[in-house]
């Protein structure tokens, strides 16, 4: 009996350690083949139509961040401590959010880059596949991240094959013909995106529709979702606002070679994705379950997690990264192949931030994660153009890793301050996850 015992519990070890290396595993392929669509379109446009290119995606990437804010991360970390036909019916609330939301979106970046662009601006005739390219990314976006909360990394993998597989062939082949634009290169991506959802809809169910839960879930979701928004916000502003000082003094040439130098970052985005997609739902699970002791085990392995694989891969893009950017883009990058080097600076503190965000999503008190990032973003919005016109592009990275630095210094603070992680005992504020779970129990 006793073997028995040991044999089962070695395979319940093995089924749960699975499911977090196939979606590490699928974060991978996913940042892969972004960096291969980046290599791709360089190549095929030029740095100054790349630098266009990435104008033209600022809006997204604006939705992008709302939506995290919105509806991903609160669903990521509720998820978890739902069960059977709850969770059914968690999906199907949340999945009519981002129906709205992603109409919204879509409205609101035609109508920005319409006004933004005029007839005799290189961007006139991108709105509407930037519109749609948008709605569909995000919808593709928001299906994989419901089957990551979920726990089936396996149908995520699907659905990545399938929308890499046809962006990267379709770009391919209008390469090969000569017929890339800025403009046929966001249909391609709306089409590719666009497939993707489809499959994903019949994956990410099952959905069971409860009407007389949705304003509990509403609420509750809002709860965690109001400051969420406005870190996701500010977290925008302070990320892009170097693109968008770089695209308004230097011009649209040197933006395409600076995203372009940044593009071997995307080994940060695979550990960040990763835990994103693995650490909320594990946090939130933890702690429905065995409390804060249980959190705190969780958030120990992912911090040494991160600080690990955070210093590697600064050391390795010390190393590497200038042969490699060279490499893969050619002559036309090496002026700008220092910026690799001083970008990787920041790879440790942002792996470290993203697991300590984690803590406050899982307790539900987002506005930890509001606060910290505020007092980044004031740094960074008020340094940001004066660094620029002082010292140009280097001094761009360093208001950026300044404000990583402050961010996480005040999220280090604020969690040093929840006695309950350090001790054990119950947070001294009132239990936010406790409220949440009795609104959503009741109609």
């Amino acid at each position: 009996m006793t073997a028995a015992r040991e044999r089962q519990g070695v395979m319940v070890h093995c089924r749960t350690a699975v499911g977090p290396v196939l979606s590490l595993g699928n974060q991978v392929l996913s940042s892969t083949c972004n960096f291969l669509t980046t290599i791709l379109l360089t190549r095929a446009l030029g740095l100054e139509a790349f630098g266009l290119y990435t104008m033209a995606w600022l809006p997204l990437h604006f939705a992008m961040s709302l939506q995290i804010g919105l509806i991903v991360s609160p669903m990521m970390s509720i998820a978890g401590k739902e069960d059977g036909a709850e969770a059914d019916a968690y999906y199907a609330v949340v999945g009519i959010h981002q129906l709205v939301y992603a109409a919204v979106a879509a409205a609101a970046i035609f109508g920005t880059l319409t006004l933004m662009t005029g007839s005799s601006w290189p961007l006139h005739d991108v709105a509407l596949p930037a519109a749609v390219a948008g709605a569909c990314y995000l919808t593709q976006d928001f299906l994989r991240r419901c089957l990551f909360a979920r726990r089936r990394p396996v149908r995520v993998l699907l659905l990545d094959i399938a929308n890499f597989g046809l962006r990267l062939g379709a770009l391919a082949a209008l390469w090969h013909e000569g017929l890339i634009g800025i403009a046929t290169a966001l249909w391609v991506l709306a089409a590719a995106a666009a497939a993707s959802a489809v499959c994903g809809l019949g994956m990410a169910g099952p959905f069971h529709w409860k009407p007389e839960i949705f304003a509990a879930v509403t609420r509750r979701q809002w709860r965690s979702a109001r400051w969420l928004v406005l870190t996701g916000s500010l977290q925008w502003m302070s990320g892009y606002s170097g693109l968008i000082v770089t695209a308004g003094l230097f011009g649209p040439r040197i933006l395409g070679a600076l995203r372009v130098a940044q593009s071997l970052l995307a080994v940060m985005n695979v550990a960040r994705e990763g835990l994103e997609n693995i650490v909320p739902p594990l946090a939130g699970k933890a702690l429905a379950e065995r409390g804060l002791p249980g959190l705190r085990h969780v958030l120990g392995r992912a911090l040494f997690g991160a600080a690990l694989i955070g210093t590697a891969a600064m050391s390795g893009l010390g190393l590497f990264g200038q042969w490699l950017l060279h490499r893969l883009y050619g002559g036309e990058i090496l002026e700008f192949s220092w910026v690799i080097i001083w970008s990787s600076l920041g790879f440790p503190m942002a792996l470290v931030t993203v697991v300590l965000t984690c803590a406050f999503r899982a307790l539900e008190q987002t506005r930890s994660v509001f606060l910290a990032v505020l007092v980044g973003a004031c740094f960074n919005l008020v340094a940001v153009y004066p660094a620029a016109v002082v010292f140009g592009v280097a001094g761009l990275i360093a208001v950026s890793l300044l404000s990583q630095l402050i961010v996480l210094a005040v999220l280090a603070v604020l969690v040093a301050r929840i006695s309950g992680l350090r001790v054990g005992a119950p947070p001294r504020h009132d239990s936010v996850v406790e409220s949440g779970a009795t609104a959503i129990s009741s109609p």
